[in-house]
C-alpha cells in the first residue's frame, strides 16, 4: 500500500516566509533609504552653513536618525534573516517609525517652504546674532542670493522625504501581503526524491520474478 505522502517531506513556516518574500525588491528599498538618509543630511547640512539661524531647526538631523535605523533594519532582512518573520516584524516597526519621521520632515519643510526667510528661533539670535548680521549683508548687497540657495535646500529634502515615505509605505505593503500569502496556505509538502528512489526500489525487489534450477 503506498501512501499519499510517503514521498514528501513538510515543509516549515519560515521556510514558505523566505520563498514568499521579494528579496530583490526589498534590496532596492533599502539602497534607496540609505541614499536618501545622506541626501537629507547633507541638504540640512547645507542649510546649515547658509545660515544657521534660518536653518531647518535640526529637523533633517533628528529625523534621519531614524530613518538610519529603518534603512540598517531592511538590509537585515535582506541579507541575513530572510527566512526570520520576527525580524521581518521588527523592520515593519522601525519603517512605521520612518513613516511618522518623513511625516514630520514634511510639516516641517512644507512650513519652510512657505516662509523661506523666516527665522524660528528667538528673536534675539534672529536679529542681533553674529550670523544673521552676515546673512543681511550678504543679502543687501547681493554678493550670494542665500534666499534663493535655501529654497532649493527647501524643496530637495522635501522631495527626498516625500520618496522616503514612499518607500516605507511599500516595504508595509509588501510585509502584509507576504503575511496573507504565507498564512493563507495550509501544511505545504515538498517531493523527497531519496523516499522516493528507496520506495521504488523496494517495490522492484517484491515483483522481481524468483527462478528454481532443477539439476
Amino acid at each position: 500500500m503506498q501512501y499519499p505522502f510517503s514521498n514528501q517531506v513538510i515543509i516549515s513556516q519560515s521556510e514558505r516566509w523566505r520563498q514568499a518574500w521579494p528579496t530583490p525588491f526589498l534590496a532596492l528599498i533599502a539602497v534607496g533609504q540609505m541614499l536618501l538618509t545622506w541626501a537629507i543630511i547633507g541638504l540640512e547640512t547645507w542649510s546649515m552653513l547658509l545660515n544657521v539661524t534660518r536653518a531647518f531647526l535640526f529637523v533633517g538631523y533628528i529625523t534621519s536618525f531614524f530613518f538610519t535605523i529603518t534603512w540598517i533594519s531592511t538590509f537585515t532582512v535582506v541579507c541575513c534573516n530572510r527566512e526570520s518573520r520576527g525580524c521581518a516584524t521588527h523592520a515593519l516597526v522601525e519603517n512605521v517609525l520612518s513613516i511618522i519621521a518623513s511625516s514630520v520632515l514634511l510639516y516641517y519643510d512644507s512650513q519652510f517652504l512657505r516662509y523661506p526667510n523666516g527665522c524660528f528661533w528667538s528673536f534675539e539670535l534672529c536679529i542681533f546674532s553674529p550670523i544673521s548680521i552676515t546673512w543681511n549683508f550678504f543679502s543687501d548687497y547681493n554678493i550670494i542670493d542665500l534666499g534663493e540657495a535655501k529654497l532649493i535646500a527647501i524643496k530637495a529634502q522635501l522631495a527626498c522625504a516625500a520618496v522616503m515615505l514612499s518607500l516605507s509605505v511599500f516595504f508595509l505593503i509588501i510585509y502584509i501581503y507576504t503575511a496573507l500569502k504565507v498564512g493563507s496556505k495550509q501544511t505545504s509538502v515538498a517531493p523527497h526524491h531519496g523516499m522516493e528512489l528507496r520506495q521504488l526500489q523496494q517495490q522492484q525487489q517484491q515483483q522481481s520474478p524468483i527462478y528454481i534450477v532443477q539439476s
